[in-house]
This record gives structure tokens, C-alpha cells and sequence, in this order.
């Protein structure tokens, strides 16, 4: 029997149940009402730079700041919330005022304010802390319980108080008391813990990092030292991440690159191109993808691992104002190495490309990029009117309604919106109604009230484009440089002698209001913000720029004629300025800078190019010369090979009259026929072989000028070239011959011309890929068909085993697997991995193609080698069709994969309720278990498919049975919070106390997770709530640890029910 408590052994209880049990719902009841549930998740989002500071600051620890800001699946909610942080959040994101003496003080009795009361509550449940026994004497007693009635009186009101006054009269015996010095002694426990933790973290982590370093040298693609910089960037996207608004662009652009290989998200500047592609990225992280930011097409090749999920992730694609020809040169050559590496389904892309960059004519070669495009500018994924409030709100707070009528003036309000709350001083309506004309009157401002050291320091951002070095300002520069900010001095009013350090100053002035700087280099806010500086200077100082200014500046934002659909921000050069803008165009020419001159946007412009060849015509003839014997300073281009790319056959005899050598060759040994037989300039290509042009010739990575016309189905070039006598069965360092690529890319015209010639039509690359393997894996029937009848071996497999059939039924092309059939290909002909047609086809849901499998009598039972069968396979992404038609032929529907999985186990995770009961009907032996312990019954319940659950108990399935961890199916669901699942256990009598292998019962997992209900649900049921786990917590302690006062109410409760006579 109990021994009874001394008078102030139930003061201590009294008071711990007062300060654990009651008060924090008081101080809740608060909290509720400054931050509404249902808005809590944008106030704390517009609060975040607040918090983090508070974190940095070591006031929010780790812990508290995981539940301000959680990861997926789990979600904010104020009663997870401990009192010390909501009285934290209080006191840093209202503007409720503060008791006079601060928060961390014993308020005087006449102080009555709701800030003064939760300092009351802090410092009594602190005093409680510091306790070395369970003992209050009377006076303390009394004294701390008016006090803290009172506050949760005015705080929680009269219901609350009622509570206090039974509390006060409650009969208490010891097991009150042992509940009470439990959690006591398991606080203890814990703080002896975690000052173990702290000591040995520093050894740990030390050890950590070493072990990490071991490892990436060892298994890691990447090299450790890269790896270091892409965990600083990705920690940069994870802060940025935690103001994102979750839109339905978001979703949607999620939802692609789940389903497929690659995604281009494109849009103008400042509509969330970069946010978004961050967002999703790290949203793929969560599901186990490793993120590789990149901008070198060869990292791809460098770092992927076929083994593991990887996601590659790149911004600004070709350039980040117009198309870098230059970008497309290097990404081009990789489109068919690139679609290889994405048949691996581990293997994804995701990148943002500028829409202008995007809708350019030379993007489409970029093919890969064009699979699946996301623009966020479109009807259906363009921001809706809730979703700009809501991020209005996030930036603007309380000045949201302001500009409520001008949400849908500009696309780029996301941006607007950032730019504002950056700089808060401005007129919110004026800005919002035309943003540029503000800053345009800023600027202004600067010119006319004399700060023109300020004025000049932003021109200077503008002559570097965007990429001014710190050390440009602080240390010694070479002639070039210091005459360029003379210069710009100069037109901004200043002396040409004025100091660099007056500028530097100046630049570091503008920081958070038009610049920022980065790794020492000044650059500004935003893209949109530039664009618009380089718009501004271009009308005011523009012959400074076209004489100073950086060459790509120069290259892609100034036009000699008006054109439509330009961005409102080039600069249209005046015709009493054209000759200056030719000359400085040549003068870079004759430094080497060849591509910068012919991938100048002007070129594109045949007219441009008409009047650039007089003014070259003008030169003496000694400078002509040396012009086009100019080789570029980076690649060795030469202007005649830049001309291939543009096909200006005058300008092109230009080159050939002044310099006779049509064979120089870039770096990479790619000559002006190779890329004239690329574009398909025919005439130009005929030109250049009478000129003596080498046709056998070939880059550095072995790509013949015949294959280049192969490639791109220039069927009167590939003629040309044979007639010559170009080598027709050569092949790359990768393997491809012309045949190959005239495959790949389904030119069946060029295919037959090759054929006819004796090309070797059963050659394969270096993977061990056929012609007739591209073919079909591209969907070209046609070429398929002409290969077949010339006898191509329609079985031959690549070096990971798969045959043309296998592809064509992975890629869903039914024409040619049906001709591959008639054939008589292998149709059970499985790869490396033990993957048949058939599995492929289920695996990818092409219905079609199983019907005509089947009908040939495919192997329905086959697995691959890691146990999966063509049932699996269908129902793993909820193929409803092809599971029956495989249950109707009698396909095993029992067969587990080597890690223990199943069927029926694959459509419970996922939901497929159709499949579910299709295989209960055919007696699936729905108790079976996975390696792992997992059943079915199980799996619906942790996912929470409330009819799945139905489905298996009235089939009779075993629902008190355990996986290996010792956990039941009642506990997943009182774990996940499936109130109606833990009902229907309930009903069923299942086993409710049952524990796991670590003491933990149904009970304590509701009690973790704070699932109130359910908690009342289990304790109305006679749920054991006295019983502990291993590590000695009870369900009260656990709820008490994760701060759900409202579960420890009511387990008190029921204990005092219990107890009562």
C-alpha cells in the first residue's frame, strides 16, 4: 500500500502538476491567439530572419528550431512547441510589451500585462527546476501558487482556473508523487546526457570528418574537396528554402522531375526560376537523391554513378541574359552521350534557363533540354492571386494590402517583392506600380544632388558586367584597367585622377540596396536589377560603354537596329554611333577575341553582317589580312570557322580571299567543314572542298565532318562527302559510326545512302550498342525496318546485356516491337540484371506491348535478378490493366523479391487499392511477411490507406503479429496518427499493450507524436500507462519530454478516475 505523503512532498507535487500539466496550456491559449494554428506557418516564415538569428545566437537551439522549421512529412504545430520557446517567439515576433523588470524576473504583485504573467510562469517552473528534492515548504507554497493561478486565470480563463482550484483540493498519494520525481529524475537523466553528448562531440565530429574524407576517396565520384564546396552551396538553398512559398509551379515541376530524366524550368528574370529549381532540388534530396550543382557538361560524365540516385542540378543554362553560342557549342556535342547516361532511370537533370535563352533558334539542338519544359509563366502554372498574397505577405507584412491591386503588373513579383523588403524606405505604391522608373529616380537623385563617386561606382558594375573584383579597387592593375575606370570617372563627372578607394568605399555603400558582394566580388542584387543599370547607363553614358565596357557586354545587349519581341532592356544603339560600335568591335577582333565579336548578337542579322563586311572592306588591305589570320585567344578559332556557324557565304569569301587556309582548325581540331557539314550549309560545304578542305579529318574526340552531316541529316552533304571518298565505316572514341548516328537520329534516307555504299550496318559503339539498337531505341520504325531487310542482327546485345527488343519494349515503341517479333527476336532475352521485354514493359506501363508478349508466350514469371517479377513491376506504379491481364494467364502473384518484398506489398505502400483487391480476390497470401517482418497489413497501416486496412481484417488478416523491430500494426498507425486504422484495431481487440523490442507500447508512440485522440481512444480501452520502456520513460515522461501538456492532462485525469472511489 501506498505510504502517504508529508505536507510538503504534496506542496512539490501540487505545484510540478500545476507548472507541468496547466500552465503551459495557459501560455498556449496565448501563443494561439497572437499566432492563429492556421496561419502559423507564414508567421513564423516571415519571422525566419528574426529566428535565425536568435539561432545563431544560441537562444533557439537545434532541437527548437526543428520544430520551427521541419522536415517532410512533419509539420508545424504550436503543441509541439516547449514553454521556453513559445515564451521566445513572444517575446521576438509580437509587439506585446515586456514586464518592466524583463522576462527573467519575479514581476511586482500590481503588474497584470500577459507578458508579465509568462514571467511569472518561466520563473516558477525554473525555481522547480533547481530543486535538489521533491519538497516545498508551506510559504513558498502558497506564495507561488496565488501567483501562478492568477496568471493562468488571466491568461487561459475561468475554465483554467477551475482546474487550478481542483488541483488545489485533489486528494494525492504517492504514486502522484513517484510520476512527478520520475520525470525529475529522467530531466536529470537527460541533462546528464547531453553533457556527456557536448563533451565527445568535438571528438566525434573530428573523426567524422576524417571518416568522411576516407570515404569519398574511396566510393564517392566526386572529389571530397568539391564535395565540401557543393555542401556550402546546398546549405545556402536550405536557408533560402525555409522563406519558400510552396506554389503550385512547385508542385508541378516536382511532379516532372519524379517522372522523368530531365526538366527545364524557364521563365523571365525575377519570376522564381532559381528559387524554384532550388526548392525542388532539395525536395529530391529528401527521397535520397545525392545534388550535384554544375555548370560543365563533363561533370556529368565525371561524377555520375550509375549506382546512385543522382540529380544534377543547373542554373542560367546557355547564358544568363541571351544564348552563349559558346555554351551551345559545348553542350552540343554531349546530347546523345547525355540521353545514355538518363536511360538510367538513377540519373536526372533539372535546370533554369532564361526564356529568352530558351526560345533561341540554336537552343533546339540542345534536344535533351527540350524533353520535358516547365515554364512558370504558363496558364496552368503561373502564380495564382492567393499564391502573390501569400508571398506579398512573407515580405511585406502589415504592408501587403498596399499593393493588392497591382499584383498581375509585372511577372517578375516575386522579385518586386524581395527588392522591396530590401529596402523598405522607398514608396511601396510607386514601386510596385513601376519599379524601374524608382530606381531610375534614385539614380538620378544621386546624379543631381553630387554623389557622383556613388554614381560612377554603379557604372562600374556595369563596365565589369556584373563581375567587379575587390582587388580591381585595392590593388595594383594593369594599364587596360585603370584607363577603363579613368574613363568611366570621366563620364560620371568625376576627375580622371579620382581615387580607387574613394570608389571602393562607395561600392561597399551600396551593399543591400542595389549590390552585393560575393567571394570579394561586387555584383548586384539581382539579374533584373542589372539588366535595368545596364538599360540606364546605356542612355546616359553610352559612348563610355561601347568604348569601355566588357566585350560580352557589348556582345549581347546592344543592338544597331530595333527588332521585335527584344527585351525591354537592350540598349538600340543611334545610328551616329554605329561606326564606333564596328570600330570597337574590330579592335577586339585583333586581340583575339573572335568569338565575342561573331556570336554578337548583331550577327544574327544579315544585315548587320552586310554592312559589318563594307566597313571591313574599308581597311587596308594588310589589316584585312591580319584580321582573318586572327586566331581566337581561348580556342584558336579562326573568323572563317565562326562564319561556318552563321553561313554568310560573302563574308566567308572574305575570309578564304584574305587568308587562303581553309584547313585551321579550333583546339579541339574541329575545322570550318566540319561545322559548315553540321549546320547544313551545303553550298558552303561544296566551297570549301574546292577550296581543298580536309574531309577525313577528325576533333579530338573523333567525330568525322561526315558524321557531323550523318548526325544532322543534311542528306545532300553526306552525298558530297562520299563522293569525295570520306571513310564511312570509321567511328569515334566512343565507337559511333556515321551508320550509328544517321540511326540514332532516324535520317533513313542517309541510312540507305550508307548501306548502299557497304557500311557496316551490325557495327557497335563502345557500350556495345547496334544501328539497329538506336533505332529501336528512338522509335524509328522506318529505319528499323530498312535494317532488318538488309539483314542487321535484331538480337545482338550491348555490353549490360539488352537487346533491341528489350529497348523498343522499354521505350513503349509498338510498331517496332511487333516487327522485331515477327522477326523472331528473343522476347525472354534478358540483361546483365535480369531484366526480360516483358518486365521492362510492365515495369513502364505499356499495355500494349505486354498483350503482345504475352500472346507470343513471354515468360510471365521471370524475375529480374534482384527477385522482381512482371507482376511486381505493374503493381509498383499502380498499372491496373496489366495486373490483370497477368493474373488472368496465371502469373505467380506471391513471389517475393530478394529483400523480401512482394506484389500485394508494393501496392499496399503505394495505394493501388484497385490492384490490392484484385490480388485478395486471387487468394494472395495475405499474411505473408518480408524479410524484414513487414506485412501487408502493415504497410497499409503505416501510409495510412484506411481502405486497405478494411480490406485485409475482413479477410481475417493477423493484425496483432510483428515485424523484427518487435512494432504491430496498431502501433504504425498510432505512430502515423491513422485515428480511424487504430479504431478499427480497437474494434477488432487487438492487442494494445503490446510492446516493441524497446519497451515502446502503442500508447507511448501516440503520446510521442502527441495524437491526443488516439491517447484517449487507447487509455478509454485500459491501455497500461504506468508501464515503461526500456530506456525507463513512461507514456507520461514521453509526453512531458516532447512538451504535449495537454496528453499529460489527460493521463491524469484518467488516473484520478481510476483511483476514485
Amino acid at each position: 500500500m501506498a505510504s502517504p505523503l508529508s505536507q510538503e512532498e504534496e506542496n512539490y507535487v501540487r505545484i510540478s502538476l500545476l507548472l507541468t500539466g496547466i500552465s503551459p496550456r495557459a501560455v498556449r491559449a496565448l501563443f494561439d491567439h497572437e499566432f492563429a494554428p492556421s496561419c502559423l506557418d507564414s508567421s513564423l516564415k516571415k519571422g525566419y530572419d528574426t529566428l535565425k538569428d536568435l539561432q545563431q545566437k544560441r537562444v533557439i537551439n537545434m532541437s527548437q528550431w526543428n520544430l520551427l522549421f521541419p522536415r517532410f512529412p512533419d509539420v508545424r504545430a504550436s503543441k509541439t512547441f516547449d514553454v521556453t520557446l513559445i515564451i521566445t517567439l513572444l517575446r521576438n515576433l509580437t509587439c506585446l510589451t515586456p514586464p518592466h523588470g524583463g522576462y527573467d524576473l519575479l514581476p511586482s504583485a500590481n503588474e497584470t500585462t500577459p507578458t508579465s504573467d509568462l514571467a511569472r510562469i518561466k520563473y516558477y517552473r525554473n525555481y522547480l527546476a533547481h530543486l535538489d528534492e521533491g519538497k516545498v515548504d508551506n510559504i513558498t507554497f502558497t506564495t507561488a501558487w496565488d501567483t501562478v493561478t492568477d496568471a493562468i486565470s488571466r491568461l487561459g480563463g475561468q475554465q483554467m482556473k477551475r482546474e487550478c482550484d481542483e488541483l488545489k483540493l485533489k486528494t494525492l498519494d504517492q504514486s502522484n508523487q513517484e510520476i512527478l520525481l520520475d520525470i525529475k529524475r529522467s530531466n536529470d537523466e537527460i541533462m546528464e546526457l547531453k553533457t556527456s553528448v557536448e563533451s565527445l562531440k568535438k571528438a566525434n565530429e573530428d573523426m567524422k570528418v576524417e571518416m568522411n574524407k576516407l570515404k569519398t576517396s574511396q566510393e564517392d565520384t566526386v572529389p571530397w574537396n568539391i564535395r565540401a564546396q557543393i555542401s556550402q552551396i546546398i546549405d545556402v538553398w536550405k536557408d533560402n528554402d525555409n522563406i519558400f512559398i510552396t506554389v503550385r509551379a512547385s508542385k508541378h515541376v516536382l511532379k516532372c522531375i519524379t517522372k522523368n530524366s530531365c526538366v527545364t524550368i524557364t521563365a523571365g528574370p525575377g519570376v522564381g526560376k532559381t528559387a524554384t529549381l532550388q526548392h525542388v532540388a532539395l525536395q529530391m534530396a529528401k527521397e535520397g537523391y545525392d545534388l550535384l550543382p554544375i555548370t560543365d557538361p563533363g561533370d556529368i560524365f565525371r561524377f555520375n554513378n550509375p549506382n546512385r540516385k543522382t540529380l544534377f542540378v543547373i542554373d542560367d543554362l546557355c547564358g544568363n541574359y541571351s544564348l552563349n553560342q559558346n555554351n551551345v557549342n559545348v553542350w552540343d556535342p554531349v546530347m546523345e552521350k547525355l540521353k545514355t547516361i538518363l536511360s538510367n532511370k538513377l540519373t536526372k537533370i533539372i535546370v533554369a534557363c532564361r526564356l529568352q535563352v530558351y526560345q533561341d533558334d540554336k537552343f533546339e539542338s540542345l534536344s535533351v533540354f527540350k524533353s520535358c519544359v516547365c515554364n512558370l509563366l504558363s496558364k496552368n502554372m503561373r502564380l495564382s492571386k492567393a499564391e502573390k498574397q501569400s508571398i506579398a505577405e512573407l515580405y511585406l507584412k502589415s504592408k501587403a494590402p498596399d499593393i493588392i491591386n497591382y499584383y498581375d503588373l509585372y511577372d517578375c513579383f516575386p522579385l518586386l517583392c524581395k527588392s522591396y523588403h530590401d529596402n523598405p524606405a522607398l514608396n511601396i505604391t510607386n514601386f510596385f506600380q513601376n519599379p524601374y522608373i524608382v530606381y531610375e529616380a534614385e539614380i538620378d537623385k544621386l546624379q543631381k544632388k553630387g554623389f557622383f563617386s556613388k554614381y560612377c561606382a554603379l557604372a562600374l558594375c556595369v563596365m565589369f558586367n556584373n563581375n567587379l573584383k575587390e582587388g580591381i579597387l585595392t590593388e595594383e592593375v594593369n594599364e587596360e584597367t585603370r584607363t577603363i575606370i579613368e574613363n568611366t570617372c570621366v563620364a560620371c563627372k568625376l576627375d580622371r585622377g579620382t581615387s580607387s578607394l574613394t570608389l571602393h568605399d562607395e561600392l561597399n555603400s551600396l551593399i543591400h540596396t542595389f549590390l552585393k558582394k560575393e567571394k570579394n566580388i561586387y555584383k548586384t542584387i539581382n539579374d533584373k536589377i542589372f539588366d535595368f543599370l545596364v538599360f540606364y547607363f546605356g542612355k546616359k553614358i553610352i559612348h563610355c560603354l561601347i568604348k569601355n565596357a566588357h566585350i560580352s557586354l557589348i556582345r549581347e545587349r546592344f543592338l544597331l537596329e530595333k527588332q521585335n519581341n527584344v527585351d525591354q532592356f537592350i540598349t538600340i544603339v543611334s545610328l551616329d554611333d554605329h561606326k564606333m560600335y564596328k570600330k570597337r568591335m574590330i579592335d577586339e577582333w585583333l586581340k583575339g577575341e573572335v568569338m565575342e565579336v561573331f556570336c554578337n548578337i548583331n550577327m544574327k542579322l544579315p544585315k548587320f553582317r552586310k554592312n559589318f563586311l563594307c566597313c571591313l572592306n574599308k581597311l587596308d588591305v594588310s589589316y584585312q589580312r591580319q584580321l582573318a589570320h586572327t586566331c581566337e585567344l581561348r580556342n584558336n578559332d579562326t573568323a572563317l570557322l565562326q562564319l561556318c556557324f552563321k553561313g554568310d557565304i560573302p563574308m566567308i569569301n572574305w575570309c578564304i580571299h584574305h587568308n587562303g587556309d581553309v584547313n585551321q582548325c579550333r583546339i579541339d581540331e574541329t575545322s570550318p567543314l566540319q561545322v559548315a557539314a553540321h549546320e547544313g550549309w551545303t553550298q558552303i560545304v561544296k566551297l570549301l572542298l574546292k577550296k581543298g578542305a580536309h574531309y577525313n579529318t577528325r576533333r579530338n574526340d573523333g567525330l568525322s565532318t561526315l558524321m557531323s552531316a550523318c548526325r544532322g541529316g543534311h542528306t545532300e552533304i553526306v552525298k558530297m562527302l562520299l563522293e569525295k571518298g570520306a571513310y564511312y565505316d570509321n567511328c569515334d572514341n566512343d565507337g559511333w559510326s556515321p551508320v550509328t548516328f544517321a540511326c540514332s537520329y532516324g535520317h533513313t534516307e542517309i541510312v540507305e545512302i550508307l548501306l548502299n555504299k557497304g557500311a557496316d550496318y551490325d557495327k557497335c559503339n563502345n557500350d556495345g550498342w547496334s544501328p539497329v539498337f538506336f533505332a529501336c531505341r528512338n522509335g524509328h520504325t522506318e529505319t528499323v525496318r530498312m535494317l532488318l531487310d538488309r539483314g542487321a542482327d535484331y538480337n545482338k546485345c550491348s555490353n549490360d546485356g539488352g537487346s533491341p527488343a528489350l529497348c523498343a519494349c522499354r521505350y513503349g515503341h509498338t510498331e517496332i516491337v511487333t516487327m522485331l517479333l515477327d522477326k523472331g527476336a528473343d522476347y525472354n532475352k534478358c540483361n546483365n540484371d535480369g531484366w526480360s521485354p516483358l518486365t521492362c514493359a510492365c515495369r513502364n506501363g505499356h499495355t500494349d506491348i505486354v498483350r503482345l508478349l504475352l500472346d507470343k508466350g513471354a515468360d510471365y514469371d521471370k524475375c529480374t535478378l534482384d527477385g522482381k517479377s512482371s507482376v511486381m513491376c505493374a503493381c509498383r506504379d499502380g498499372y491496373t490493366e496489366i495486373v490483370k491481364m497477368l493474373l488472368d494467364i496465371g502469373a505467380d502473384y506471391n513471389k517475393f523479391t530478394n529483400d523480401g518484398g512482394s506484389p500485394i506489398m508494393c501496392a499496399c505502400r503505394y495505394g493501388h487499392t484497385e490492384i490490392v483487391k484484385m490480388l485478395l480476390s486471387n487468394e494472395a497470401d495475405y499474411n505473408e511477411c518480408n524479410s524484414m517482418g513487414w506485412s501487408f497489413l502493415m504497410l497499409a497501416c503505416r501510409h495510412g490507406h484506411t481502405e486497405t486496412v478494411r480490406m485485409f481484417l475482413d479477410k481475417g488478416a493477423d493484425y496483432n503479429s510483428c515485424n523484427n523491430d518487435g512494432w504491430s500494426p496498431v502501433m504504425y498507425a498510432c505512430r502515423y496518427g491513422h485515428t480511424e486504422i487504430v479504431r478499427m484495431f480497437l474494434d477488432k481487440d487487438a492487442e494494445f499493450n503490446k510492446c516493441d523490442n524497446f519497451g515502446w507500447s502503442p500508447l507511448m508512440l501516440a503520446c510521442f507524436e502527441g495524437h491526443v485522440e488516439i491517447v484517449r481512444m487507447l487509455l478509454d480501452e485500459g491501455a497500461d500507462y504506468n508501464t515503461c520502456n526500456n530506456a525507463g520513460q513512461s507514456a507520461v515522461i514521453i509526453a512531458s519530454e516532447r512538451g504535449h501538456s495537454d496528453i499529460v492532462i489527460v493521463i491524469n485525469e484518467h488516473s484520478r478516475n481510476e483511483t476514485s472511489p
